[in-house]
């Protein structure tokens, strides 16, 4: 879905063509590292099985094998924000901006050197995390009513050529970024493509984690996507 809205987004950030050339840099160093990015055609009805194996093996197998091994705190009986435990639970306090960040620094979850996460203070506070295995990419968690929401910054609408057909091509390819919605957002007086997922503020810390990795993710298929749009209109 395109939508277009008007976030609180801290002012220090600042979409360019510098993301765009992080993202180009992560994908090289993927490719010299001999790993391929996997297409796959599989019955419509099986569509969502397939993507839950997927994101199943990619949370507990990541790219690295460094994470075979890796002990994990047991899981407790009690639901608490910071514990590991089973995706389909959930806690009764909301999350916070700053509860999240704790749980984060403090979870066994997250892999050595995979993020760094800092609050930005504003009206109300914005996680960001820099997601280092995918080029240093920034994404923005903030909490608001019953849900979190996060998101990535692309690229300005101003720099977009033939915006208005642009705009329809992301609505047709919506599926090929599953799980993320695009959207337009204004940043410092200036449009910006950005990409956004939703949960609810009483889901896992499981689920956060794989929603930020989902969204890093997911914003290098929209640069290709970008990519593939030029080429289609050249």
């Amino acid at each position: 879905m395109l939508r277009v809205s008007c976030n609180d987004m801290p002012t220090d950030a600042s979409p360019s063509s510098a993301a765009n050339d992080r993202i180009r840099a992560w994908r090289q160093a993927r490719r010299e590292a001999g790993l391929v990015k996997l297409e796959l055609w599989v019955p419509a009805a099986a569509r969502d099985d397939v993507k839950a194996a997927v994101r199943a093996i990619v949370t507990d197998s990541t790219r690295g094998p460094q994470l075979a091994g890796r002990p994990r705190r047991p899981t407790s009986d009690s639901i608490t924000p910071g514990d590991d435990h089973q995706m389909d639970a959930v806690i009764e306090t909301p999350w916070t901006v700053p509860a999240i960040k704790a749980a984060l620094d403090g979870s066994t979850l997250l892999r050595d050197g995979e993020m760094t996460l800092r609050v930005v203070e504003g009206a109300e506070p914005v996680l960001l995390a820099t997601m280092h295995e995918y080029g240093d990419l920034p994404v923005y968690l903030s909490v608001g009513g019953a849900q979190i929401v996060c998101s990535v910054l692309l690229w300005p609408v101003s720099e977009q050529k033939d915006r208005h057909a642009f705009n329809e091509f992301l609505l047709k390819a919506q599926r090929v970024v599953p799980l993320s919605n695009f959207a337009i957002t204004n940043v410092g007086g200036e449009d910006v493509y950005e990409l956004m997922g939703e949960l609810s503020c009483k889901t896992t810390l499981q689920t956060i984690l794989i929603e930020l990795r989902t969204l890093a993710e997911n914003a290098i298929d929209a640069t290709e996507l970008r990519e593939t749009f030029g080429a289609d209109a050249a």
